[in-house]
């Protein structure tokens, strides 16, 4: 994984005010309580009804709390959390001045780092840190690093929501929940009485599942897969791997370990998730 690397397609928030955490335990899917310990924590923002319009990466700095998130739903998240502050003392802004960095470790003089995932880290850096801070000159302009992080992705497992899946899928078909990015014992939040009836009532159908593609161009968003000619799974994600694509889809538990079709005719075989994912039975021919 590339280190000390800009990524433009991530962004951060900074949360403040002495309510700062208070509004968003009442907003987010995860504890945000269990922050002061220092932890990164994936969480999510949802709709009413229970849908997803963004994963964010949290954690607590010395002046508040910043998620990070990707860019492009960053204005529109904290467009829709303003929405809420009502009386409470919170401010919700766009920390531009801080840019994401990947790296292995700490970057120094970065704000703080988030653990975005196993050998994978992002930290925040200044916008005026010097050159050598985050070595450009290891990024030439024209890598598509933002794939290759996707790819990353979707080999962990890691479910990401973007501008067209926005508000598309409950907490649940993302795998959110088997991530630990639902705590199902803190309270209300939006969206919380789906998320906890989906839960509890056994009524997740659908879960996120990896495949990988013969090459091509990626699937987008949303764009569906095909078994005997039905559609049974949704696109999450996708990135080109070497010569072959692989993707995310949310995919019915009926159609489970079933090799599927995109809909320009290319095969979907199955990839092992890193991760168990309960309910259905995978398909026992190989």
């Amino acid at each position: 994984m590339l280190t000390g690397i800009p990524l433009p397609s991530l962004a951060i928030l900074r949360v403040t005010g002495a309510d700062a955490g208070a509004f968003l335990q009442g907003q987010l899917t995860n504890d945000t309580r269990l922050l002061a310990d220092g932890r990164t924590q994936l969480s999510a923002l949802n709709t009413p009804q229970g849908r997803v319009v963004a994963i964010l990466r949290l954690r607590q700095g010395g002046d508040g709390l910043y998620a990070l998130l990707p860019a492009d739903l960053a204005e529109p998240v904290a467009a829709r959390l303003r929405k809420f502050v009502m009386r409470a003392r919170v401010a919700v802004e766009l920390a531009g001045d801080l840019r994401p960095v990947s790296s292995g470790e700490t970057v120094p003089g970065s704000l703080l780092t988030f653990d975005y995932a196993p050998g994978r880290a992002v930290s925040a850096v200044p916008t005026t840190a010097s050159a050598a801070t985050v070595n450009p000159a290891a990024a030439p302009e024209t890598a598509d690093h933002g794939n290759e992080w996707r790819a990353a992705d979707i080999a962990a497992g890691l479910p990401q929501v973007l501008p067209e899946t926005s508000a598309s899928f409950v907490p649940q078909m993302l795998n959110l929940d088997l991530l630990g990015a639902i705590s199902f014992s803190k309270g209300c939040y939006t969206g919380q009485e789906i998320v906890a009836r989906t839960q509890h009532l056994g009524r997740i159908k659908r879960r996120s599942f990896r495949y990988r593609l013969p090459g091509g161009a990626a699937p987008a968003p949303l764009a569906p897969l095909f078994l005997d000619g039905a559609k049974v799974a949704e696109v999450v994600m996708s990135a080109t791997v070497g010569g072959a694509v692989e993707l995310l889809a949310v995919t019915s538990l009926e159609a489970r370990g079933h090799a599927l079709e995109t809909g320009d005719g290319r095969e979907a075989r199955v990839v092992e998730m890193p991760y168990p994912v309960p309910g259905g039975e995978p398909d026992p021919t190989p």
